[in-house]
């Protein structure tokens, strides 16, 4: 029977042990959630942070590429009129470079 009344009197509140026990483990509690909230507000923020840098650097990136498409259309551009300027002031020895690479070709291609 004292065990019976041991469980009755931790239960009704009168054990003080028990009840701060209870009290610190409520707080606990509590802190945990405060922490929890708090960690996932930072890592939000982190998260913020780390999208807007990604996007900077797409930004970068893109640019870049623009670029360095523009400046190679330049070069094709470049090249395209010294080859028309070549064939227009000598046909004939454009077309033997023509012949020769055509011939090279056919040589390497029924291997």
């Amino acid at each position: 029977m004292a065990t019976t009344s041991k469980s009755t009197s931790s239960s009704n509140g009168k054990n003080p042990t028990i009840d701060e026990i209870a009290e610190r483990t409520d707080r606990i509690k509590k802190e945990l959630a405060a922490l929890g909230e708090a960690l996932a507000g930072a890592g939000a923020v982190q998260a913020g942070v780390a999208r807007e840098a990604a996007e900077t650097r797409v930004d970068e990136v893109l640019r870049s590429g623009e670029r360095l498409v523009a400046d190679m259309s330049r070069q094709l551009s470049s090249a395209e009129q010294q080859v028309t300027t070549t064939v227009r002031d000598k046909p004939l020895q454009s077309l033997g470079v023509a012949v020769a690479a055509g011939f090279l070709a056919a040589i390497l291609l029924r291997r």
